[in-house]
């Protein structure tokens, strides 16, 4: 008879300790830590104290409190949360709005060394200077490793002149990982990233959490402007679109004056809007103005 295997204890601490996580926060986030160290992490606890609370657990028992979280509470999407967590990841649960989090997250940058045997995403560039480094072994590493231009001044290695080691996209081997690092080169950005979050039982997805927003405003503008522009080559006139024809018109007018006598008329601008606006109070005269009014 096969012996069942006992659950190591802590194993079921650490899953009750998320379970009661879970009932005390309803937003959590799944942040990825593949490539973040202990001090990012540690450093980032101490930013978040009193919001947040970052709980790295095995992935196995992320989804054991889950599921009886889910059994205790019947909250809405927990599978989809379940079955959606990555490998190397820890779960941060907090007070704050989700979208709140990942700004703090942006916000605090955190620059880290190559990796060795990884390709850089960024040019890596050594700069002028003393590195403090007394001459030695070292100085032969540098020249012969990275190939930088040394020279000895007060029993320390200088580099003679600013230096880029790496183009982004190139390889970067054990080597010369380990004597960037000795030279304190960290050229890397390390952001805590959010792979998806789950928010009163609605889940967010990254690609939610990522929009460009900046770039959604400037599509919509220049998407509005270009249905002016169709509208406004229309053989028709639109009652509710009367100030955009105003202001086109005031512009092309102030491009003519300008191209003719090189200056604006910004107050004959000012005095037809004016004069609109007291059209529109009065309905009876306001089919002899129209838009022909403006061009006498």
């Amino acid at each position: 008879m096969i012996k069942k295997k006992e659950v190591p204890q802590w194993k079921l601490d650490e899953v009750d300790n998320l379970v009661n996580l879970f009932k005390q926060y309803r937003n959590i986030a799944v942040i990825d830590v593949a490539h973040l160290n202990d001090k990012q992490i540690q450093e980032t606890r101490k930013i978040l104290r009193g919001k947040a609370i970052i709980r790295m657990s095995k992935k196995n028992l992320q989804i054991r409190a889950i599921e009886q979280f889910k059994n205790e509470s019947k909250n809405e999407n927990l599978d989809e949360l379940a079955s959606s967590i990555p490998g190397q990841s820890a779960l941060c649960f907090t007070t704050m709005d989700i979208f709140e989090l990942k700004k703090t997250f942006n916000e605090n940058e955190y620059w880290v060394p190559a990796k060795p045997d990884e390709i850089t995403p960024v040019d890596i560039w050594v700069p002028a200077g003393d590195t403090g480094l007394p001459t030695g072994q070292v100085i032969s590493e540098l020249n012969m490793i990275l190939r930088l231009p040394t020279r000895i001044q007060n029993d320390t290695i200088w580099i003679k002149e600013d230096t880029r080691t790496h183009g982004a996209g190139d390889f970067v081997d054990v080597k010369q990982a380990a004597v960037l690092k000795k030279l304190g080169i960290t050229p890397i950005e390390s952001l805590i990233k959010i792979h998806f979050a789950w928010s009163e039982g609605e889940i967010i997805p990254k690609e939610v959490l990522y929009v460009d927003t900046r770039g959604f405003e400037r599509d919509m503008t220049k998407a509005y402007r270009e249905a002016l522009n169709i509208l406004f080559e229309m053989p028709f006139y639109v009652d509710d679109m009367t100030e955009e024809y105003i202001l086109k018109a005031i512009s092309e007018a102030n491009t003519l004056n300008a191209m003719i006598f090189g200056e604006e008329i910004q107050a004959v601008a000012e005095t037809e809007l004016k004069v609109e606006k007291e059209a529109e109070e009065e309905p009876e005269e306001e089919s002899e103005v129209g838009i022909g009014g403006l061009f006498g």
